[in-house]
């Protein structure tokens, strides 16, 4: 198997456990903690995060750029490791000093902000050492280099940790404090772990201030992307919360994890792909830049609409076993977020696959800003009749404008033309999938959560088939891959 491939299937294992951990908790936690404590809770994540956007910048998205081209740069140059080397400890050095700057910023002013406006709350404090833990973060080092088996390492072995320590810890609706220390506490031992591998492979940190300026400007043109974010993200959910109280935040915010974890397959992908399409690009293999970009469109559509439409199709279920009854106002919510994620997967593609290694940083950061205008106008205007649901349209608004301004800046590369007969197949092929799950309680009518687990069994395998007998390109490029690979694996035995 490729290293791509097996870099692919790493990322999506990391961007599992990533999710795996409010996956696997938020049942016992909701029903311990309650939609107050869980409104509480994610207002003050609300507030947190507005400062962790300021913290990362750009820096992810900048620093997978820089170390990736650094990489294909000294690709062919065997006899200049220690020159390699010391390019990636530059350059690295460079781009977390502008990291760790901001977070010593954003650090203080948040305990300012606290202190002053929040009564000192244990649970704002608490969330101080995620704002840490956030500038120590140095994965887009290792995911540019495509050395995902030590973030996988880090991140499996702190989840299940912060799993054992949830549901032996928190025990009542005063254990919120407990809660929010290990997921804050744990992600920042996460962070330091992996450290100690960068300093061993670059034997040694190299950070200059004075050069600093040379990495801030492109840093910022980037953030401007995060920041607008954080409007229809985070911002409107303080918004939601003022106008509206904690509880219509915790609402907002279950349904809003829900989505996260249907993002991390787009993110997989993407993680992945950027270093060999920045190479692509810079070694201006241009026929194989457009085919790839063509490749993970196909992709888009071919996995993320059937999960749009099947979580569509089984929300008031997914909601019923998944958070109780007491959280039943979530579906709406879910739902319109739901329908999100395409655009929030187009919007990946065409701006930080298209559009920041061609080197459209104004253009790309313009989408963001006009995009989060619009979701926050829309969001002061409608959260007072609709709550929790006029956020989750808001947040759906913003990403549909920047996708429309980024389409039209890469009207070159992709036509709307393109992209409906390429949406279209997939489409109808979502729908004949949600027809035959909401046939299933129709024939069965065991429990909710053994329905639910049929449901989404017969979704996958109706889909499944789908793509098999239309002979699907994506569907046909995986089994050719592990086809490859088990035939590798005979040919190895036959050699021993």
């Amino acid at each position: 198997m490729s290293k791509q491939k097996i870099n692919y299937i790493l990322m999506m294992l990391y961007q599992f456990f990533m999710v795996i951990t409010p996956l696997l908790t938020t049942p016992y936690v909701v029903r311990v903690l309650g939609p107050e404590k869980i409104g509480e809770d994610a207002y003050a994540n609300a507030f947190v995060q507005m400062f962790l956007v300021f913290v990362m910048l750009g820096i992810a998205s900048y620093g997978k750029k820089i170390i990736a081209t650094v990489d294909s740069d000294f690709n062919d140059k065997l006899d200049s490791q220690d020159k390699h080397k010391q390019a990636l400890r530059t350059e690295f050095g460079g781009v977390f000093g502008v990291q760790f700057l901001a977070m010593w910023s954003m650090l203080i002013l948040y305990l300012l902000l606290v202190t002053l406006f929040f009564d000192g709350s244990i649970i704002f404090y608490l969330y101080g050492f995620m704002i840490v833990a956030y500038g120590f973060d140095i994965s887009w080092y290792f995911i540019a280099r495509g050395q995902l088996k030590k973030i996988m390492t880090r991140t499996m072995l702190i989840r299940i940790v912060t799993i054992a320590s949830i549901f032996l810890l928190v025990k009542t609706e005063e254990d919120l404090w407990i809660y929010v220390f290990i997921n804050c506490f744990l992600l920042l031992l996460g962070q330091v772990y992996i450290w100690f591998f960068l300093i061993r492979e670059l034997g040694g940190l190299s950070m200059h201030l004075a050069n600093l300026k040379k990495y801030l400007k492109p840093i910022l043109v980037l953030a401007v992307i995060p920041v607008s974010a954080m409007i229809y993200i985070s911002v409107n959910r303080v918004v939601l919360g003022a106008m509206q109280g904690e509880i219509e935040v915790g609402y907002y915010n279950q349904a809003y994890k829900l989505y996260t974890i249907g993002f991390m397959f787009v993110q997989a992908l993407s993680a992945v792909l950027m270093p060999r399409l920045v190479h692509f690009y810079e070694t201006r293999q241009m026929d194989r830049f457009v085919e790839m970009i063509g490749f993970f469109f196909r992709y888009i559509c071919a996995s993320v609409l059937p999960v749009c439409l099947g979580i569509v199709t089984v929300s008031s279920a997914l909601i019923h076993v998944f958070l109780g009854d007491a959280f039943m106002p979530v579906v709406p919510v879910l739902i319109i977020l739901i329908l999100s994620l395409f655009l929030a997967a187009m919007s990946d593609l065409f701006g930080m696959q298209i559009m920041v290694i061609r080197g459209q940083n104004r253009a790309y950061a313009y989408s963001g800003i006009i995009g989060s205008i619009a979701s926050f106008g829309f969001n002061l205007c409608i959260v007072p009749v609709m709550a929790s649901e006029g956020t989750a349209l808001a947040f759906l608004v913003g990403n549909l404008v920047i996708v429309a301004i980024q389409l039209y800046c890469i009207r070159d590369l992709l036509q709307l033309k393109q992209i409906i007969s390429t949406m279209l197949p997939y489409v109808l092929y979502s729908l004949v999938m949600m027809a035959c799950i909401l046939a299933v309680p129709h024939f069965y009518s065991g429990t909710p959560f053994y329905t639910l687990v049929i449901q989404c069994v017969i979704g996958v395998v109706s889909y499944l088939a789908i793509l098999f007998t239309r002979r699907d390109e994506i569907l046909y490029y995986i089994i050719a891959s592990f086809q490859k690979k088990t035939l590798s694996k005979d040919k190895r035995m036959e050699e021993m």
